[in-house]
């Protein structure tokens, strides 16, 4: 299941950013998916809580926004 990695992924975005702004946790995560990125939305909303353990995003909701093409990024982090 790729959806780990893409989870795992992800998080050192999340991470990253974290790090560059200062903040210490994320409440919401939103992000583009497209219809053709392969991606399981049901199966990275199993993982994402597990691999978000432990890091800023523990803890934090998944918000999916669908859109045409081959897009998945996060759009938008929600600190708190």
């Amino acid at each position: 299941m790729h959806e780990v990695s893409l989870c795992e992924s992800i998080i050192k975005i999340i991470e990253r950013q974290a790090e560059k702004d200062r903040f210490t946790r994320v409440v919401e995560v939103t992000l583009t998916v497209g219809d053709q990125s392969g991606a399981s939305l049901e199966a990275m909303e199993f993982c994402f809580p597990m691999v978000a353990k432990g890091t800023v995003a523990d803890g934090a909701k998944l918000i999916f926004t669908p859109v045409e093409g081959r897009d998945l990024r996060v759009s938008k982090l929600e600190v708190g």
